[in-house]
């Protein structure tokens, strides 16, 4: 299961910033169809996340031993943030939901700021685990030796 860290992180990051992408774009052309592109590929995205952190909690299991004091210092604030991110994103996925049943130009307007907002949550998140990865060379796929 620690092996699937990566992908899923990567299909979070992919489906959720995509599909901010999609309803800005939709609102700024008025076309329909990129914000239906949009709302599903945000809603799968919010699926992701939950995904990435489930995963992440197993991942993090398998290599907290293993790592340096900055490295674990960085693992904390992106566990934190990691179990945050999923509610995040599932209230900004209710709240797209509620808005393909019922049309509300304020609540989407409030949709798309906190979806920028939301994707920045991601990118920064998407950074701390790149420093673990490249920087620490933290390793999911492979056993890792204690750190002397």
């Amino acid at each position: 299961m620690t092996e699937l860290h990566p992908p899923i992180v990567h299909f979070a990051i992919a489906l959720t910033m995509m599909g901010v992408i999609f309803e800005i774009l939709g609102f700024i052309s008025n076309r329909e169809s990129l914000k239906h592109a949009g709302f599903w590929t945000f809603l799968f995205g919010v699926i992701a996340v939950w995904g990435a952190m489930l995963t992440g909690h197993v991942a993090e299991e398998s290599v907290e031993n293993f790592l340096t004091e900055d490295a674990k210092k960085i693992l904390e604030t992106h566990e934190e943030l990691g179990n945050v991110l999923p509610f995040i994103f599932t209230i900004f996925g209710g709240l797209r939901l509620y808005l393909w049943f019922k049309e509300n130009k304020k609540l989407y307007y409030l949709f798309l700021i906190a979806g920028l907002i939301s994707i920045g949550l991601v990118g920064f998140q998407g950074k701390l685990g790149g420093t673990l990865v490249y920087e620490h060379l933290v390793k999911l796929d492979k056993i890792q030796k204690p750190v002397e």
